[in-house]
């Protein structure tokens, strides 16, 4: 965790005590709020699993939330984010945006996560893969190969675009 590691002033080595160090148990919603209102961009509140937080967030500021499960690897045994993510959506009720990440892997994932009411995808392990097999040109060639598996995806559903994927095309 390098910006940790920069935080404490060190050049190397973190651990979980060092991470929580760092954490201010004292913020609370109402700092939040005053955060949000204060930051001249857009606060986007990450790692969202249940729907009264993704409320909360969106009451106290949240422009967005992220239904994240921060690739499993934080708590043992948290849902996948496509079973989290029609639950917030209802809750936020149309209040802010709902992105997700976590899952995504290819065009129809892309797909299932707007059916569920994401208004988008964000990449993680793709985009390193890509990076690390060829830097940018891998990055890049891993958004392509995306997209034109959502362009596959989408006319194999009968959309035109994204925006008229819904509900209704997932199946059971």
């Amino acid at each position: 965790m390098p910006a940790v590691t920069a935080s404490l002033g060190r050049s190397s080595g973190v651990t979980v005590e060092d991470f929580f160090s760092i954490v201010d148990p004292s913020f609370d919603w109402s700092a939040f709020e005053r955060f949000a209102a204060d930051c001249p961009l857009p606060v986007l509140v990450k790692g969202v699993h249940a729907p009264a937080d993704a409320s909360l967030a969106v009451d106290h500021g949240a422009a967005a939330v992220v239904v994240s499960n921060h690739g499993g690897r934080q708590l043992d045994g948290v849902p996948a984010t496509a079973r989290l993510l029609p639950r917030v959506v209802e809750a936020v009720d149309g209040r802010a945006e709902v992105l997700v990440d976590g899952g995504i892997r290819r065009g129809s994932d892309i797909a299932v996560a707007l059916a569920l009411g994401a208004r988008t995808v964000l990449l993680g392990r793709p985009m390193l893969w890509g990076l690390a097999l060829d830097g940018e040109a891998g990055a890049r060639h891993v958004l392509e190969l995306l997209r034109a598996e959502l362009t596959s995806t989408l006319a194999l559903l009968g959309a035109r675009c994204p925006d008229e994927v819904t509900s209704d095309h997932l199946v059971g």
